[in-house]
This record gives structure tokens, C-alpha cells and sequence, in this order.
């Protein structure tokens, strides 16, 4: 199978599979729900661990959080197509409004620009 390279190839693939196999594209709370209980599965095998503890879960399972971001991804993209919202673009708005909130809080040193470097 190809490999995805771009977030909007992604989308793009997430709807085509949408559309192959008979699911609408209109707003479902189902898919708010479906991201919850996978951030809820996630979150489960680091609950009530030291730091070094979920450190080492982590490192050791890999695979566990590879395949619930990837879950979550998906889902992300199917609700994205559901909501008409590009998935690059809300990411860009967002990032936009974070960078700035925090860079605003008084740091004059290790400030993240929107390209990622960090001055």
C-alpha cells in the first residue's frame, strides 16, 4: 500500500475510503464519541504511573500509541470531511493562535516562530 506523505493526502484518502464504502459525510456526534473513547484507551496505560514508569510503558510499547494515533488520526480525518473543515488548514489557525499566546507570556528567549525554529 502507498504511503500517505501530506496531511491533506490523508483527508483525501480517509474520504475516498468514506465514499467506497457507503458512509456519509454529515456531522455524526458518533465521531466525537469514537475519539473520546480512543484518547480514553490511550490514556488508560499511563493512569496512575510514576513518570518513569509511563517513561519506560511507553518505550516498550510503541506500537500501542502508534496505533491509537493512528486511530485517532483517521477519526480526525473522517470528522474533519464530515465537518467540511481542511484538516491543514484548521491546523495552521490553530497553530497560529497557540504560538502566539504563548510567546506573549514574557519569554524573550526560546520563542517557536510558525516555521517551527525557535529564536
Amino acid at each position: 500500500m502507498e504511503k500517505i506523505t501530506s496531511i491533506k493526502d490523508a483527508q483525501k484518502l480517509v474520504k475516498q475510503f468514506a465514499l467506497r464504502n457507503g458512509w456519509k459525510d454529515v456531522p455524526n456526534i458518533d465521531k466525537f464519541d469514537h475519539l473520546h473513547e480512543e484518547l480514553i484507551a490511550m490514556s488508560q496505560y499511563l493512569r496512575y504511573k510514576t513518570e518513569g514508569e509511563r517513561i519506560k510503558f511507553v518505550k516498550e510499547n510503541k506500537d500501542i500509541f502508534k496505533d491509537g494515533i493512528g486511530d485517532l488520526f483517521f477519526g480526525l480525518c473522517r470528522l474533519a470531511n464530515e465537518l467540511g473543515i481542511d484538516v491543514e488548514e484548521a491546523f495552521n489557525f490553530a497553530k497560529e493562535k497557540i504560538l502566539e499566546k504563548y510567546n506573549k507570556k514574557g519569554q524573550e528567549t526560546n520563542k517557536v516562530n510558525p516555521d517551527g525554529s525557535i529564536t
